[in-house]
């Protein structure tokens, strides 16, 4: 008999479940309620197990409605043994007799057959002090207790689902801090199902767009901005619920314009993870006035109105009393609004919108969507406003780029989705062990730059060295990878050119030699001493079967720099994308096998490659030609026998185009 897991409702009004692991050599019982549901579980029980029968029962938290029914089960016949949180244990050894263990006591894993196992994960304040999730990590199954659950089931609605579990999560737990170091935890591993206490399971399909979600979520509770001393008197933590505010803000504007408006106040702010309160003299409600004092001198209403809305949650929910600049704030309006024309005070107030809108779509707009890094068209920018300010004596400037050896086999083997979180997850270790001088940015492509601006030239290798050591031990990723390196440094630039054409150069030196890394194998690191091939523009992949005419090529793309490599037919074309990086395609139509407009068709269909340009050549071009190529989006149709300086030209242009883009 197989593994199986099989929810059982034992609450319809609330979708409370509980859920039995059925197997043939000992069955599992997780969560199975209280002492009311106890009827309908064993009814549920009946089609597939005695009571009698089962191994386990796991308990993922010590509330009552979980332990309740435990005397109940075990005058019913259930003779097991019980996995329990650390706290769990003394408080059931007087309750019942059966045999209890901790999951600290297995070291968190439970072998349940010589290649199954549970692991326990433990999740403190969620939304008790000992819980726990388990994991089948064979099956990629995860019983989540707590976690993820909603308010009835919004299965067939993602949105509503994520709404329902993030108003779960902010009913019952402290802050979403806690939530987000839970789903760090469950990152590395492969779930397909999400099974929680409360609602409907979560599908392989869902979970990357709830783990974003969710930990985007914000919220804060009263268990950690409230202290009630007894039912009359109430204290609140103020710091807290400012650095809150300061969150808020920090997700509109710079951090250095955050810091600029607090600089020389009684209020000191660290910037490090997050922009916070270091310290203060203010106590109370008197940091709390001052606090939006501060920001009013600063930044009049505009910052006001951005915490407007946080500020009367806090009010509304905790009857915190009202900053006394919103109080006051509010006469001043009306003041403004009696001596103004209404119709151009809602126009201002249009305007602060659309310009709010325009700023964050510009920043979405220049962010990898995967990554979250700043694109490369941005790093062009920085570039060009960086590269030649001075720098002290014997420092470089450094541009390292980053591949994934074994990306391309992870997409094909486990789905795009896992590259992108395996893309995610360098990006992690890498901001992690970056320093103050260092800036991540996203290739156009599937590379990590990185760009230091003013460093000693050796601490470029160090970085190198230390970030493939840490990339080898980490266990961040799906399965192990490797990476390959190249460093470029600006002194290797030829100083005769603009500013422009320099940063293009950066650039396209810091891909050349990452292609020729890769052509040395994989794990490779790269720089200018270990670089012994010449300087090449860039690679052409060349499909034809005409060898006079490979030769021919091979000649004209040599004497401007270009590697080539060849293909005979779309196979062979399709393998050398994926083993190199290919910059332009030239392909002759009438292939042996499948024809020109076949390779272009298949590569259309791929997200890495479509972007390539593409010539197409041909002895015959006609009207029929020229419409199937634009109905492909071929970039160039040229006629054989080719003009060599007319393609070279072609090259040039397609060059310098695809690097200022």
């Amino acid at each position: 008999m197989e593994n199986m897991v099989i929810p059982i409702l034992i609450e319809d009004k609330v979708k409370r479940y509980a859920y039995l692991i059925h197997r043939e050599n000992g069955s599992i019982l997780i969560d199975p309620g209280s002492k009311h549901h106890i009827p309908i579980l064993l009814e549920s029980l009946k089609s597939h197990i005695k009571i009698s029968d089962i191994s386990y029962i796991i308990l993922q938290s010590n509330d009552y409605l979980n332990l309740s029914s435990l005397d109940d089960l075990n005058q019913r016949g259930f003779k097991g043994q019980l996995i329990v949180n650390e706290s769990g244990v003394p408080y059931l050894n007087d309750m019942l007799d059966n045999k209890l263990i901790s999951i600290s006591s297995i070291n968190y894993k439970l072998k349940i057959a010589d290649k199954l196992t549970l692991e326990f994960i433990p999740i403190p304040f969620l939304p008790f002090p000992e819980c726990f999730m388990t994991v089948f990590k064979e099956e990629g199954i995860l019983f989540s207790s707590h976690l993820f659950s909603q308010k009835g089931c919004q299965s067939e609605h993602l949105e509503k689902l994520i709404l329902s579990i993030n108003q779960f999560h902010e009913n019952i737990m402290p802050s979403v801090e806690f939530v987000r170091q839970a789903i760090k935890k469950l990152k590395k591993y492969n779930l397909i199902l999400i099974y929680p206490r409360l609602g409907c399971a979560l599908k392989n399909t869902m979970i990357p767009d709830v783990y974003a979600k969710v930990l985007a979520y914000d919220f804060y509770n009263s268990n950690q901005v409230v202290e009630y001393k007894n039912d009359k008197n109430v204290s609140f933590n103020y710091e807290t619920i400012c650095n809150h505010m300061l969150k808020r803000l920090e997700s509109k504007y710079h951090r250095a314009t955050i810091l600029d408006v607090f600089k020389d106040s009684d209020i000191h702010l660290d910037l490090y993870p997050h922009i916070e309160i270091e310290s203060t003299k203010l106590k109370d409600y008197k940091l709390w006035n001052d606090f939006f004092d501060i920001i009013y001198q600063k930044k009049s209403i505009s910052w006001l109105m951005i915490l407007e809305p946080i500020v009367k949650k806090y009010h509304n929910t905790h009857h915190i009393e009202l900053p006394t600049i919103y109080k006051t704030s509010q006469v001043e309006q009306a003041l403004k609004i009696a001596d103004l024309n209404l119709e151009k005070t809602h126009l201002k107030e249009k305007v602060l919108e659309l310009s709010s809108k325009i700023s964050e779509t510009t920043d979405k707009l220049l962010r990898c969507e995967i990554t979250d890094l700043y694109n490369q068209k941005f790093m062009i920018g920085h570039l060009l406003n960086n590269l030649d300010k001075p720098l002290k004596e014997n420092h470089v400037r450094g541009l390292i780029l980053v591949h994934i050896d074994n990306l391309l086999a992870i997409n094909k083997k486990y789905g795009t989705h896992k590259g992108n979180e395996t893309l995610r997850n360098l990006v992690h270790l890498m901001q992690n062990i970056k320093t103050e001088d260092t800036v991540l940015f996203k290739q156009t492509g599937p590379g990590i730059y990185v760009y230091k601006h003013d460093i000693e030239e050796k601490a470029l290798t160090a970085f190198a060295l230390n970030l493939s050591k840490q990339v080898k031990k980490s266990d961040l990723f799906i399965e192990d990878i490797t990476i390959t390196i190249s460093i470029t440094t600006a002194d290797e630039l030829n100083n005769r050119y603009p500013l422009d054409e320099r940063v293009n150069q950066f650039i396209e030196l810091s891909q050349m030699r990452l292609e020729r890394a890769k052509l040395k194998g994989k794990a490779q690191i790269l720089d200018k001493y270990t670089d012994e091939d010449t300087y090449t523009e860039g690679i052409i992949l060349l499909v034809d079967e005409d060898e006079t005419y490979q030769n021919l090529m091979a000649r004209i793309f040599d004497r401007i720099h270009y590697k080539l490599i060849m293909a005979t037919d779309i196979y062979e074309a399709y393998e050398q994308l994926e083993t190199h990086n290919v910059d332009i395609i030239i392909s002759e139509i009438n292939l042996s096998k499948l024809d020109g407009f076949q390779l272009k068709q298949k590569i259309n269909e791929s997200l890495t490659f479509k972007n390539i340009p593409f010539i197409m050549v041909s002895h015959l071009k006609n009207l029929e030609v020229v419409t199937r190529c634009n109905m492909l989006d071929i970039d160039l149709i040229l006629q054989k026998p080719m003009i060599p300086d007319e393609l070279i030209g072609h090259i040039k242009r397609i060059r310098d185009k695809k690097v200022k883009l």
